[in-house]
This record gives structure tokens, C-alpha cells and sequence, in this order.
């Protein structure tokens, strides 16, 4: 159970993506038997196959571009936008260590701020 709520999501999605692209199969092979007999050719599957891929590779690769170029805009965005939040972020850290020195639990530093932070006690 845990398993499944931790990968619930990425179970919903293999899902809809196995549905939709069986989806795309079965549409694909119909509209494929009827250009086939409309031709007068017979049926094949290796010819049927090839064009499902073919199709297939060609939708992927325009979504894959899709989705690199979503990436690198949300990545440019978040630089942009969460820029004075880290600003902020810094202030807030420098007023705490302030009042750590204020309080006596002494310089809050990396070697020593979690530990002042947790017993601002001076150990002897």
C-alpha cells in the first residue's frame, strides 16, 4: 500500500499512456485495413507495424521537444522569479543568527548552528 502511494502517480500515468497508445493501435490499424482494401493490396502486418512506429517515433519526438523546451523555460523562470526569494531567504538567516548571538546560544555558524539551535545552552 505504501508503495502504491508513493508511486500512484507515476502508475496512473504508465496507464493512460499504455490506453492512449493502444488507443492510437487500434485506430491506426482500421484506418490502415481500409486504405489497404480501398487500394486493393492485401493486409500485412510488417507494413502495418512499420507505419505504427513510424507514426509513433514521430509523435514522441515532438513531444520530447515539447518537453525539453517546457524544462528549460521553467528552469529559466524559476531563476528569474525565485531569485528574491533566495535574497529573502539569506536575510532571514542573517536576523537569526542574530538573535542567536542575542540570546547567548553564541555564533550560529555551519559547524556549530544546528547544535546552538537545539540546546542554545553553553556547554562547559
Amino acid at each position: 500500500m505504501r508503495n502504491l502511494r508513493r508511486w500512484g502517480a507515476v502508475y496512473v500515468l504508465v496507464l493512460l499512456f499504455l490506453g492512449s497508445w493502444l488507443g492510437q493501435f487500434f485506430t491506426q490499424l482500421s484506418e490502415f485495413r481500409s486504405d489497404q482494401r480501398a487500394l486493393g493490396q492485401p493486409f500485412t502486418w510488417s507494413d502495418y507495424l512499420a507505419s505504427f512506429f513510424a507514426s509513433t517515433l514521430e509523435n514522441w519526438q515532438s513531444e520530447w521537444l515539447q518537453l525539453v523546451f517546457q524544462a528549460v523555460l521553467l528552469l529559466a523562470a524559476k531563476h528569474l522569479l525565485f531569485q528574491a526569494d533566495a535574497e529573502d531567504l539569506e536575510r532571514i538567516e542573517r536576523k537569526i543568527d542574530t538573535i542567536h548571538e542575542k540570546v547567548g546560544a553564541g555564533p550560529a555558524g555551519p559547524e556549530r548552528g544546528d547544535d546552538a539551535a537545539i540546546d542554545p545552552e553553553p556547554r562547559s
